[in-house]
């Protein structure tokens, strides 16, 4: 996002959402500084302390027992914080359907409890805000109306003005960034005839090309005849995801009904087609009893390693999500984790919930999906997320 200057907190308010891509709701976000400048955004979902064995702090005497949930809650949120590298200061921002209601910002424990932790592990606090139904104020302003700063203020805001449509994208939409296109019904028939055909000619052996008639259905190129599954894969990413052939579409799902070609299909499109062999090798390593932690792309699935390129990553999310608007719904559970993983990767979290749901409303028990839902519920995030740079 190109540089711009917030001159007060209604302003900063107003740039808040372009740095995390969507208006945030029920949440808290960390807006970390290096010197004057933001360096990043981290979105946490805001703790929802009304469910069964939390404690508020209150007068029927769970005081001491909400101030401790309230600081491991801190704890927690501040400690993903610290993994960016050189930040000094955070402006924490809590966007709630609550409102003041007279009462002044809602959160106000859980927020003080967050600012002592971020002031204990080292970060400056310049300012706590809250953007709640119906105001918004400054947890650290004692002159803030107890009913709130009118709402109007963020959205009369003219620091983002000067911008192009070019450098300021529009905010996306948790749920729109999970749905999946429409796709011709007529298109979905001749995709699930094709994976049942294709289902028992997809060979992942390394250096095995792919069966000549299912490369013939592709329509690969003949000059490049038929590939393995990696150079088939690579093939198909180049396809502009509207006007992906069926048989393409029903390659794609054959392929990752198998949870190792699944994952060549997922870290190749993240990363490249060296990746893709690499994946793929191992996992013929993997099979003949080579330990899982062994594995040298082992760490890609955990965020561990280089960071993928983010358009490649965009290009690949278009992509499955029109191969899977386009499959039968039992079939869809592994592309659905593959889109959750993408979406992590380029730190997304909330986008990936919306697909692993999607999975698990299909098969609860999908590995994969049970694999994000705990790492989603961790708040972990990938390592390359947190790099310089």
């Amino acid at each position: 996002m190109p540089t711009v200057t917030a001159a007060n907190a209604a302003d900063f308010l107003a740039v808040v959402p372009h740095l995390v891509g969507f208006e945030p709701r029920n949440s808290i976000v960390f807006v970390a500084f290096r010197g004057r400048r933001t360096c990043g955004a981290l979105r946490f979902d805001l703790p929802r302390f009304d469910l069964p064995g939390f404690d508020l702090p209150g007068p029927a005497g769970s005081d001491d027992a909400g101030r401790r949930l309230h600081k491991r809650v801190a704890t927690t949120l501040v400690g993903t914080l610290s993994k960016l590298q050189g930040v000094d200061a955070v402006v924490p921002v809590v966007f709630t359907d609550e409102g003041f209601g007279g009462s002044g910002p809602p959160r106000e424990h859980f927020v003080a409890a967050v600012a002592a932790r971020l002031e204990f592990s080292g970060f400056t606090v310049r300012d706590a805000l809250c953007v709640a139904s119906d105001g918004w104020g400054s947890y650290l302003d004692d002159r803030c109306p107890a009913e709130g700063r009118p709402l109007a203020a963020i959205e009369r805001s003219g620091v983002l003005d000067g911008l192009s449509a070019d450098a300021l994208r529009p905010l996306g939409d948790v749920a729109g960034w999970a749905a999946l296109p429409d796709v011709g019904a007529i298109d979905c028939e001749r995709v699930a005839k094709l994976v049942l055909r294709f289902a028992a000619l997809v060979d992942g052996t390394p250096g095995c090309p792919i069966d000549p008639r299912v490369a013939r259905a592709i329509g690969l190129p003949r000059a490049q005849g038929p590939g393995d599954v990696p150079s088939t894969l690579e093939a198909i990413l180049r396809i502009d995801p509207g006007r992906i052939e069926p048989a393409a579409a029903a390659f794609v799902i054959a392929v990752v009904r198998s949870p190792a070609l699944r994952d060549v299909v997922m870290l190749q499109w993240a990363f490249d087609l060296e990746t893709g062999e690499r994946v793929l090798a191992d996992a013929h390593r993997f099979a003949l009893g080579a330990p899982a932690d062994a594995l040298p792309t082992a760490g890609l699935m955990l965020g561990r390693g280089p960071r993928p390129d983010p358009a490649r990553v965009e290009t690949a999310i278009s992509l499955i999500k029109t191969i899977a608007a386009l499959a039968p719904r039992r079939a869809r559970p592994p592309l659905l984790c593959m889109l959750a993983w993408l979406n992590w990767a380029l730190g997304r979290s909330s986008v990936a919930n919306e697909f692993v749901c999607a999975s698990e409303a299909i098969d609860a028990d999908y590995s994969l999906a049970e694999v994000l839902r705990m790492v989603l519920e961790r708040g972990i995030l990938p390592e390359w997320a947190f790099a310089g740079g």
